[in-house]
């Protein structure tokens, strides 16, 4: 009868299945139960909830309510209003069906009949709140096939949006439901079973090797019997438990290959409970610290204790704990209940099943890959976090004790029913109302308006099982926020919100962690969350028989967990005792209910917020003239497959400090541990705009380490194909330089070393890609105590000390540097010694070396002419010699593969002066490679603006080419790709041009131009052009992709390729032209020098002249800016009357008629003569 029970009772049985009873409705039952025959009988007099019974999976009901109600064999036979398909689920070709099923659903959740479930109206209005939510996840998963995220359940949805979404399948789609469902039979449990142990176990033990107290993971409960019992018949409600959870028999023990795993065992050899006779007045919380304080043998079950305190008085209480491996609060207030009922004889014993083992690693599986991570927003909203600092009893200490102690508050029934009620009123969950009111109490008291909280998400709810044991709560860390002059209704919406992003299946601490760390969170020695927060729903917390008592164990590592207890009426702080004590934590609670109570009363009120050193008003607007929006910084995109920590920052001033071209530079970080889904993903900061350059940080190792099953062996072989693929298809869809770097692993295995390998050689010799392998950072140039930080690597996933994070910014600087500098446009090669081992000279042409680095650096050279750059022979030999060398058939490199080769004995320095004349191109553009450093000193005093570079030997010439040119050049455009066969072609039209004069020689070129507007294909070059000339160039200026938009809003950008009898030029000018009242601007013309002296200066001015009249204009205005290098284009403007050639500016306006007529190489005489680039 529960005429004298509350109604948090009255709800926590309602969801069990059983109707509340009055007096009189006890009395009759039990009337006529008596009136039955009961010599084999016992009697219960009870009224049963049907619908909440049918709507229970059997596996979940009591074992004696669960052959009531035996389930419905769903059968594939379509019906009115409810069709199923072949697996049992319900069709969707029914929204009215549809909305039916999840209002029964949600009624039965929510411990409401049907007809009280408003379909139309919002779910937490009606009294939705997360625990529920996650329920009905996995219900509509069970009945529908789609898996919804919890937040679609929250926000003012209604059971009819909800049917809305199914019908359109907004879910991701499930498997069919697991047949076994964890209901083998008692003889089919094998006597040990392994599993491997989930990633957050595995993280939970390495913090115990690195400096975290494994006493810290010990958790416990004190529990005091209402009626007494004896040490039997405790050992045999003890024993039912150990059958019916499998965690109270499970163990953690190594594997072959140092993974761990979870041992489960059919059955334990020992009793597990210790009856202990007491003397009165003995500490429960002493005696709970003494029994939970001694470590865990980890490889031998049980990993759980249970002392039985029997006061002289008859009092008995009960302390008990386990290792947080294999439990949680949840799991021991679970224990609890079961100690309760058995107690009470309302569970009879229990068949032996591992059931919550199975759920366990199906709730927290990793998540699929079809499914994405957290958004970017998620990560987003801990931007500009910052520590709380709780040091409110003192400062931290340098070495942390780990003690902590507990403080309970009263949360009185009345305040509770308020929060409740202006929840639901808000459409927000109690829990969120509560978490709400600490973050806006906190920010009060710490002047923060932006920090991180956590809360342990109870995964066993994403597989319907809220009765399993384990280690199920999970901490996910959730960004807290408030800002002053906003209303606490803003801040409880925002925290509704926010908190069911956490509730997600898949979510982890991890996917946070390297948010957390880049915003400067991490201190050493101090936790990386300072405070938890936990909500225990009102059916949570009671149990038959038993009376919990206020204890704890007595350690913790973290600073302070705040425990709102409805169904308790308390509100629990357990606090570090290093920086907080019990005033602190009595006047913090008394401030949070006391807030709770004024924001039930008032939600709309104001916050008011004292000044803090995050809370700055926005400066004064001061009225400016419209401009041009700034341009957005280039980026370099970093991704890795562990938290990068502070390298970011360092790689930012690394990347400054070593000017790199096109800087300054943001870097912009993937999320963490998602390389592979960053390199799919066309949005990601990998490939979208403006990102210039793109780091991918790997270590093999990494990519196992949260692997579900096996070694790891099997996922990276197939990564092996995967990551190669994938890394190719960024490089060529971004055309933008990829620097792939493989870093150094602690352990020692050879498969992650062969992976390494692999991928290496699947990347070889891809143009666009550097590949920097995990010996790269094994150098004497930046010396390293110890590379590694066990302890952050635990604790955050950040694997290096800070020194050597350093060491890899300065490198990864130093290649970014390298393959964003201007490529030469000419690489003037020396030959013995350097392209070939040997003298030529001494041993002959037929015995130099041309094999091992030797072919190693030809073949780069190669690779160069194939990305437009040309190659010329300098070498201190006969030409007979060198011919005879370069014709050899084991020759990397001949003849035709050189632009110029010069074989004779003159200074070098002169010779390659020619050979820039030749080829009409500066000799800022050269880059000379000898190994004779006085040939070197020779260039280098003659020619500064010529980059030489000495050759080391053959010994040392591989590492030295892979410094050099730590990436495959790649052709940018098709102009450059076939640039060493235009020069080819020159030579033969300088053949031609020798016997014939000017004048005819253009007239036989049969010279053609096209000239067309840019577009999306001529735009790369259009860019490249705008860089690379700097002959022919009235206003040099750089452009890049936004330049050029801006030059067409503007007016009009034109391109101009050409190609004559000897072949084709490609795309050689650009103009930018701009009609201004009668006369038509010139604001850009950019030509290659290729052409100069072709006459095809007069014919772009003959077309300016057309596009003049087009315009209505009657001159083009052509001005000229002086530069050291632009000599040709202010020698024409000069001759068309722009004034001379040396001033600073020149500018004129001609007539059209005059530019039509305009010969630029006629200079009024008989002669003909070449006079644009003389």
């Amino acid at each position: 009868m529960t005429g004298h029970l509350g109604a948090a009772d009255l709800e926590r049985i309602k969801r069990g299945g059983v109707a509340a009873l009055d007096t009189d409705q006890g009395l009759g039952l039990l009337d006529a139960a008596l009136a039955r025959d009961t010599d084999d009988a016992l009697l219960l007099a009870a009224a049963l909830d049907e619908p909440v019974l049918r709507a229970t999976a059997p596996g979940l009901l009591p074992p004696l309510l669960a052959g009531l109600f035996p389930p419905r064999r769903r059968v594939a036979v379509a019906r009115a209003g409810r069709a199923a398909g072949a697996d049992g689920r319900m069709a969707l070709d029914s929204r009215d069906a549809v909305v039916d099923r999840l209002r029964y659903r949600f009624a039965g959740t929510m411990g409401f009949d049907t007809t009280e479930i408003d379909p139309a109206a919002p779910l937490v209005g009606q009294g939705l709140d997360s625990v529920m939510a996650m329920q009905m996840r996995s219900l509509i998963e069970s009945d529908f096939g789609q898996a919804l995220p919890v937040g679609s359940l929250f926000n003012g949805a209604s059971v009819e949006s909800i049917a809305d979404q199914l019908i359109a399948g907004a879910g991701r789609t499930v498997d069919g439901p697991d047949a076994s469902g964890g209901t083998e039979d008692a003889e089919d449990i094998p006597d040990v079973v392994r599993h491997p142990a989930t990633r957050d176990v595995v993280r939970l033990l390495r913090a115990e090797q690195h400096g975290t107290p494994g006493v810290t993971h010990h958790i416990g409960l004190a529990v005091r019997l209402t009626a007494p019992t004896t040490p039997d018949r405790l050992a045999e409600v003890i024993a039912s438990l150990t059958a019916r959870h499998a965690a109270l028999r499970t163990a953690i023990v190594p594997d072959a290959d140092g993974g761990l795993r979870l041992e489960v065992r059919r059955s334990l050899d020992d009793d597990l409970v210790r009856w202990s006779p007491v003397d009165e007045g003995t500490d429960v919380d002493e005696r709970l610290r003494a029994l939970m304080e001694p470590p865990f043998d980890l490889s031998l079950a049980p990993l759980w204790r249970f002392e039985l305190l029997a006061y002289p008085s008859g009092e008995q209480v009960l302390v008990f704990g386990a290792h947080h491996a294999v439990s949680d609060l949840a799991s021991l207030m679970l224990v609890a209940h079961g100690l309760g009922a058995g107690l009470g004889g309302a569970e009879p014993p229990a068949a032996v099943t591992n059931r919550d083992i199975d759920l366990l690693l199906r709730a927290q599986a990793e998540r699929p890959a079809d499914e994405q991570g957290p958004s970017a927003a998620w990560r987003e909203d801990f931007v500009g976090a910052r520590r709380l600092d709780l040091e409110l009893a003192g400062p931290r200490p340098v070495e942390r004790s780990f003690r902590s102690a507990m403080h309970l508050a009263d949360l009185p029934q009345d305040l509770h029913e308020k929060v409740a009620a202006r929840a639901n009123r808000l459409g927000i969950t109690p829990a969120a109302f509560w978490l709400g009111v600490l973050t806006v109490h906190l920010a009060r008291l710490r002047e923060r308006n932006r920090f991180v909280l956590a809360v342990p998400v109870d995964t066993r709810l994403h597989v319907s099982a809220p009765d399993a044991v384990g280690y199920f709560g999970l901490p996910i860390p959730y960004a807290a926020q408030v800002e002053a002059g906003e209303a606490a209704v803003d801040v409880l919406r925002r925290t509704d919100s926010r908190l069911s992003r956490v509730l997600e299946r898949g979510v982890t601490f991890f996917d946070a962690m390297s948010a957390l760390v880049e915003e400067g969170l991490y201190r050493k020695d101090a936790p990386l969350v300072e405070v938890y927060f936990n909500y225990m729903p009102p059916h949570a917390g009671a149990a038959e028989g038993l009376r919990i008592v206020p204890a704890g164990t007595g350690y913790s590592d973290l600073d302070l967990m705040v425990t709102v207890m409805p169904g308790l009426g308390k509100v629990g702080l357990e606090y570090n005792a290093d920086v907080l004590d019990e005033a602190n934590c009595a006047d913090l609670a008394r401030g949070c209910l006391a807030l709770a109570a004024e924001i039930a009363d008032g939600p709309d009120t104001l916050l008011a917020l004292p000044e803090g050193p995050t809370t700055v008003a926005p400066e004064p607007a001061t009225a400016i003239e419209p401009a041009v929006a700034p341009e957005p910084a280039q980026r370099i995109a970093v991704a890795a497959t562990f938290a990068l920590g502070n390298l970011p920052a360092m790689l930012s001033v690394a990347l400054e400090d070593a000017g790199v071209d096109g800087g300054p530079f943001d870097v912009a970080e993937a999320p963490y541990h998602q390389v592979l889904a960053s390199l799919h993903d066309p949005g990601s900061v990998l490939a979208r705009t403006p990102t210039v350059a793109s780091l991918v940080l790997l270590r093999p190792g990494d990519l196992t380490r949260f692997a579900d099953t096996g070694d790891g062996g099997d996922l990276l072989a197939q990564l092996a194909d995967e990551y190669p693929t994938a890394l190719r298809a960024l490089a060529d869809r971004t055309r933008t330089p990829l620097v792939v770097a493989f870093l150094p692993e602690r352990s020692d295995d050879e498969r992650l070393r062969a992976w390494e390998r692999q991928v290496t050689a699947r990347l070889a010799d891809r143009p666009g890609i550097a590949v920097l392998p995990s010996d790269t950072w094994n150098d004497d140039d930046y010396p390293v105590a110890d590379v590694f930080d066990a302890h952050t690597d635990t604790m955050a996933h950040l694997p290096f000390q800070d020194e050597f994070q350093a060491v890899v910014a300065l490198r990864l600087a130093d290649v970014v540097w390298k393959v964003r500098r201007r490529a030469p446009k000419v690489i003037v090669v020396d030959g013995d010694e350097t392209l070939w081992s040997g003298v030529a000279g001494e041993i002959g042409p037929g015995n130099v070396d041309l094999t091992g680095p030797r072919a190693l650096l030809a073949q780069r050279l190669l690779q160069w002419r194939e990305a437009g750059v040309l190659l010329a022979l300098v070498s201190n030999n006969d030409e007979d010699t060198v011919h005879r060398i370069l014709d050899r058939p084991d020759s990397p490199l001949h003849r035709e593969h050189f632009a110029a080769i010069s074989a004779a004995w003159e200074p070098k320095w002169t010779r390659i002066v020619k050979i820039a004349e030749e080829l009409r191109l500066g000799l800022d553009s050269f880059l000379f490679l000898d190994d004779n450093p006085v040939e070197i000193a020779g260039v280098r005093a003659q020619l500064p603006e010529v980059l030489c570079v000495t050759c080391p030997g053959a010994g040392e010439l591989a590492d030295f080419v892979a410094r050099l040119w730590p990436m495959v050049p790649r052709a940018a455009t098709a102009e450059d790709s076939a640039r060493a066969e235009f020069y080819r072609q020159e030579q033969v039209r300088g053949e031609a041009r020798a016997h014939l004069g000017f004048a005819e020689f253009l007239e036989n070129l049969q010279l053609e131009l096209d000239i067309e507007p840019v577009s999306e294909e001529t735009a790369e070059r259009t860019v490249q052009l705008s860089r690379r000339t700097n002959q022919f160039n009235l206003r040099p200026r750089p452009l890049d992709a936004a330049g050029l938009e801006r030059l067409r809003e503007d007016g009009e950008v034109w391109t101009a390729t050409a190609r004559d009898r000897f072949g084709a030029y490609g795309q050689i000018g650009v103009l930018a032209v701009t009609a201004d009242n009668d006369a038509l601007e010139v604001v850009a013309w950019m030509m290659s020098c290729r052409v100069l002296g072709r006459g095809v200066e007069d014919r772009l001015l003959q077309w300016l002249a057309d596009r003049a009249e087009a315009h209505g204009c009657g001159t083009v205005r052509l001005v000229a800016d002086h530069t050291p290098r632009n000599i040709p284009a202010r020698r024409l403007v000069s001759r068309l009357g722009g004034g001379d050639v040396e001033a600073p500016r020149l500018e004129v306006a001609v007539p059209v008629a005059q530019l039509r007529e305009f010969r630029s190489w006629d200079l009024g005489s008989e002669n003909a003569a070449e006079v644009s680039n003389a």
